[in-house]
């Protein structure tokens, strides 16, 4: 059932991505730069998967002798860790340590792109985190598809050192994103009624999110044309554990911590993570 799942889902994702954009799914093995090109201290990890999988992370420091805590950042489907740490160097400016990995068949990483995997990865990836320095706090930030896979990572689970998790710019489900995007598509609309038929929901993050036991903060930008923020916001609805919803204003796909409001106040709750539920939902402009 599992090879079926992906099997059908990396179909559909590998036809839009030729239809709609860049193919850059299902791996991307191209080194765009280094954290060596900058003045922060770090070491190259390798580690394995829940199924041996070797895979290769940074864990990039912060200037401060004592960090004040650790964030691991499982990133969606577009590029690999040589291209997305540079977005997270004012995470580092204040203070603060980031792990950034690569999944299978992305970077150097090794076995062939697997959606099952990528969860595994995900869990993987935290343990591995977590044992470089167990007296810190982590928090983990799943962007677009690698949300839908934090959010499966961390179903029925319960992390102590974990403090929450960020889920950035999540679609609801596979059936619901491909048909979208199939929608924008000339070519493939005629086939916009395929997904709900054809992709299983095993791995849907709305069929998953109740299962949530980690605090979690839902942000979107209401300028995403990938994926709709609405969808933020129906898992925010569906949530049970401890939530809160940020919606930025003019952000587009995973550009909200861009916005320099929001990277203040997520600085405030990563200092206090009892404010982020205070002031559950919160719209930035």
């Amino acid at each position: 059932m599992k090879t079926i799942t992906h099997s059908i889902i990396l179909v559909f994702i590998s036809l839009l991505f030729v239809a709609c954009g860049p193919k850059t799914f299902p791996s991307d093995n191209k080194i765009y730069d280094s954290p060596k090109n900058y003045e922060y201290s770090y070491t190259s990890h390798t580690f394995l998967s829940e199924d041996s999988t070797k895979l290769y992370a940074y864990h990039i420091k912060s200037d401060e002798q004592n960090s004040k805590g650790l964030i691991v950042l499982a990133n969606g489907m577009k590029q690999n860790m040589s291209f997305r740490f540079t977005e997270w160097l004012w995470i580092l400016d204040a203070g603060y340590d980031l792990f950034i990995f690569d999944y299978r068949s992305y970077g150097e990483s090794y076995a062939e792109a697997d959606l099952f995997g990528f969860v595994d990865d995900v869990k993987a990836a935290l343990k591995y985190a977590h044992s470089l320095d167990k007296e810190k706090k982590i928090v983990l930030i799943g962007q677009s598809m690698g949300g839908t896979f934090v959010i499966n990572a961390l179903k029925n689970k319960e992390y102590d050192y974990l403090s929450f998790a960020v889920s950035d710019s999540t679609f609801t489900g596979f059936d619901d994103v491909l048909s979208s995007l199939l929608r924008r598509s000339i070519i493939l609309f005629p086939f916009s009624w395929i997904p709900y038929l054809t992709v299983p929901k095993e791995l849907n993050a709305d069929e998953n999110i109740q299962y949530l036991k980690t605090p979690i903060l839902f942000i979107a930008g209401d300028d995403d044309i990938v994926v709709d923020y609405e969808d933020s916001i129906e898992l925010y609805n569906m949530t049970k554990a401890k939530k809160a919803l940020w919606i930025v204003k003019d952000a587009a796909h995973v550009q909200s911590f861009n916005n320099l409001e929001v990277r203040d106040n997520f600085l405030k709750i990563l200092e206090d993570n009892t404010l982020l539920f205070k002031q559950q939902k919160k719209i930035f402009k």
